[in-house]
């Protein structure tokens, strides 16, 4: 018999350091095009795994020394690796006692994105139909949206990724996580290098009465400094691309439109091109790891939540 005991022994013997489960009525007011149901109609639970992103890959973009360390050791076949794995081995523990399991997909930003392709038939949503892995890790316990929108929990503060199982067993659920572990410090407002991250937490969500609230973003200025096309945050494009004057914090291009602006230039930006070499997702149409290296809403945000935990605030 398959029980939340057993399912999170195994889960975190594989490799992953959270596991959190979710009753599929905590996403009752889920939108359809996030709905898990959408997915898989028999949900009963969902299942989130979490794997921590470590501290030390952002050493290299922070000293300005060697800016693979975050795409290669903090994503890469080091977190994405490890989740791909632990997350595929649980799905095999679920279904070897007769259960379903279906991975929900993994793009953060694709419903910023939008759909790429019109419904596969008459009533059918568009793909990729997806679920908000933040909102999901809330629903399953784990912690709570901190203000720039980055999923805190109390172990690791905003450095974890997370990857969603949805299944038809009924396993016994977690409890909403209940503490506060975002104080507004504002930490990542000031320190975004592309000014992205708004005052105030304007945006909300309900789950059973607990309410998870976060600042508007601004994604094109966002995208645009996650590719290095913010000049204080990347020495790359300044470089490469000596004549192009480009203020970020003054751009008012869409995460679609800086997304294709981003692919457009890479090839001209050396170091964003070395990237591309063996990386399929940037040949295809991705884009490179956080060439910011998450400077406002991982980096300060870490280091307030260090000194939180030596003044025993956490």
């Amino acid at each position: 018999m398959l029980t939340s005991q057993k399912l999170k022994k195994f889960a975190k013997a594989v490799g992953a350091d959270l596991i959190g489960i979710a009753p599929i009525g905590r996403f009752v007011d889920a939108p359809a095009d996030m709905h898990p149901c959408s997915i898989f109609p028999e949900t009963k639970s969902v299942v989130v795994l979490a794997c921590r992103l470590l501290k030390g890959s952002f050493r290299g973009i922070k000293e300005g020394t060697d800016w693979y360390s975050y795409l290669i050791y903090g994503y890469g076949p080091g977190i994405y690796g490890t989740l791909v794995d632990a997350t595929y081995r649980t799905k095999k523990f679920i279904e070897s006692f007769g259960w379903e399991a279906v991975e929900s997909p993994g793009k953060a930003a694709l419903y910023e994105m939008g759909p790429e392709r019109a419904p596969v038939a008459d009533g059918k949503l568009p793909p990729d139909v997806t679920i908000s892995m933040r909102l999901a890790a809330a629903a399953a316990g784990l912690g709570e949206l901190g203000h720039s929108k980055v999923f805190l929990t109390p172990e690791f503060g905003p450095r974890q990724r997370f990857a969603i199982i949805l299944t038809d067993a009924e396993l016994e659920p977690d409890p909403l996580y209940e503490g506060i572990l975002c104080d507004n410090c504002m930490k990542c407002v000031y320190h975004c290098p592309g000014r992205a991250i708004g005052q105030k937490k304007n945006i909300t969500a309900e789950i059973e009465g607990r309410l998870f609230s976060w600042a508007d973003l601004d994604y094109g200025k966002c995208k645009l400094t996650h590719w290095g096309f913010n000049k204080d945050a990347s020495p790359f494009m300044v470089k490469d691309l000596p004549g192009l004057s480009m203020d970020v914090v003054e751009q008012t291009m869409t995460w679609r439109e800086a997304f294709d602006f981003g692919h457009t230039l890479a090839k001209e930006v050396e170091y964003i091109a070395l990237t591309a070499k063996g990386n399929s997702e940037l040949e295809h149409g991705g884009s490179p790891g956080s060439i910011c290296g998450a400077r406002g809403c991982i980096q300060a945000c870490v280091e307030h939540w260090e000194s939180r935990k030596v003044d025993g605030e956490l």
